[in-house]
């Protein structure tokens, strides 16, 4: 992950037309983000897929993270494991005791 937790403005999850919060939707992230490269690493690099390749019919094709970064904002892919909620505190005990 090349951004930090507290940097997240808005996540979408692959199928959906709504950010994870609800307050944004497909066509916020295209206004804010129209034909930008996705970000894939903290140094600002890019691999020529832009957000508008990752919209389909009104929905996200793959997870994305916007970020707020010094005045700036980003596009990443949200490579997170996706956890039910139950289940969350044992994965997150799990990964610091490694």
């Amino acid at each position: 992950m090349s951004y930090k937790e507290n940097e997240v403005v808005a996540k979408y999850t692959k199928g959906n037309n709504l950010s994870n919060c609800g307050e944004y939707n497909v066509n916020d992230l295209l206004e804010m983000f129209d034909e930008t490269e996705i970000t894939v690493d903290e140094l600002g690099n890019t691999n020529g897929v832009t957000v508008n390749d990752c919209i389909e019919n009104d929905l996200v094709t793959k997870s994305l993270v916007v970020t707020s970064e010094c005045d700036d904002m980003f596009c990443y892919y949200n490579n997170e494991i996706d956890v039910p909620c139950s289940l969350e505190l044992d994965y997150e005990f799990a990964n610091e005791s490694i």
